[in-house]
């Protein structure tokens, strides 16, 4: 796909380096998240490191060449990339010819070393669009679709992220229990999922656990996070749940119910449960993504719920916590097409519900239909 869109697009090289970029073109997650790929039309790409970055998290089958961030070698190491990636053009005889890269700047993921974000240069657009003497020509819409299509590759990574993350739940479902709060339940969550880079064919493993219980989860439609509110016997306590997995993400979630219920608890439950699974069946190639939201929210509005389902149905999920691209939404112009990956989410949360439930799985289009890849 990248190869057609630089012919269509008569490009001489794309310019990766978000961290999800990478992963989607290499399989390679960054640790310091200021790695650049560039990848030029003669299917020879180079990826431009830092010189801190760990040797054996680096991809294999391409070559790699390093500049000097983090040295004291230079004062202005990025002058210097900018300079290496100039020469590179120049030596693959396409100085001449136009670049891209993705212009916007929000939907960022964070790299291995997130505890803060890449310390990229204020001004990096602004030097990326002087290479080639400014021959750019955007392609953000081309660039950000790539998003929506996963490889096998890709689709390998993101079921390994799922092994994680279902065990994981496994933890939710047994701890959700009268006495715990919701802040120890989202830890005891989020170290089974830090655990999990026991496993050596794991180098890096995080998760963003939110638990919400009782008369908190009428806010889970508009924000989550947990507290120090402890569980009780009749709460409803949903968990909404991101993990990356060696930079392939998972995006979940689950509600269950502790001890006795209510008549209406166990009616919202069944029906947010109902319209998930009859959007989920009717997916496949072809299909309007307005159509599947239309699907779960009609199913909610007959049971008399709908003011209280105050979002879309799902998302593209897999390089990012949320993808590019359209999702299961009323507004939608999309289509459903083989390789996509996505969320179905529906949800019911009000304060004259004194509850709230939302079930979230993430999905597979296939050819013929789909596959349930969150079936834990």
């Amino acid at each position: 796909m990248v190869d057609e869109l630089m012919h269509e697009r008569q490009l001489g090289a794309l310019i990766f380096w978000r961290p999800e970029e990478l992963v989607m073109m290499l399989g390679y997650y960054p640790l310091w998240g200021i790695s650049f790929l560039i990848y030029t039309n003669d299917e020879k790409p180079v990826l431009f490191v830092p010189v801190l970055e760990p040797k054996d998290i680096l991809p294999s089958g391409i070559e790699i060449r390093t500049f000097p961030w983090g040295e004291l070698t230079s004062s202005n190491p990025w002058d210097i990339l900018f300079e290496e990636i100039q020469k590179l053009l120049n030596e693959k005889n396409i100085s001449e010819k136009s670049i891209s890269f993705i212009q916007e700047r929000g939907g960022v993921t964070p790299c291995r070393m997130s505890g803060e974000t890449p310390q990229l240069p204020v001004n990096l657009i602004g030097s990326l669009l002087k290479i080639n003497n400014g021959k750019f020509k955007e392609s953000d819409t081309q660039l950000l679709g790539l998003f929506e299509f996963k490889t096998e590759d890709d689709l390998k990574g993101i079921r390994l992220a799922h092994k994680v993350v279902g065990k994981a739940v496994a933890i939710f479902n047994k701890n959700a229990i009268p006495g715990m709060t919701e802040a120890r339940l989202a830890a005891l969550i989020e170290f089974e999922i830090a655990l999990a880079m026991e496993n050596s064919a794991i180098s890096s493993s995080k998760g963003w656990p939110q638990v919400q219980s009782g008369i908190n989860v009428v806010n889970g439609g508009r924000f989550n996070r947990s507290t120090a509110k402890i569980i009780n016997n009749g709460d409803h306590v949903m968990l909404e749940l991101a993990a990356c997995v060696n930079g392939y993400w998972v995006d979940i979630t689950r509600t269950v119910q502790v001890g006795e219920v209510s008549e209406q608890q166990n009616e919202i439950y069944k029906t947010v449960s109902e319209a998930q699974q009859f959007a989920i069946q009717a997916i496949r190639p072809g299909v309007l993504m307005k159509d599947i939201d239309a699907i779960a929210r009609t199913h909610i509005e007959k049971a008399g719920y709908g003011k209280y389902y105050n979002h879309a149905l799902g998302h593209h999920v897999g390089f990012r916590y949320h993808d590019a691209g359209q999702g299961f939404s009323p507004f939608s112009s999309g289509v459903l097409q083989e390789g996509m990956v996505l969320t179905v989410e529906p949800g019911v949360y009000g304060e004259e519900l004194k509850s709230g439930v939302r079930i979230e799985d993430n999905l597979l289009v296939t050819k013929d239909g789909y596959k349930l890849l969150s079936n834990y």
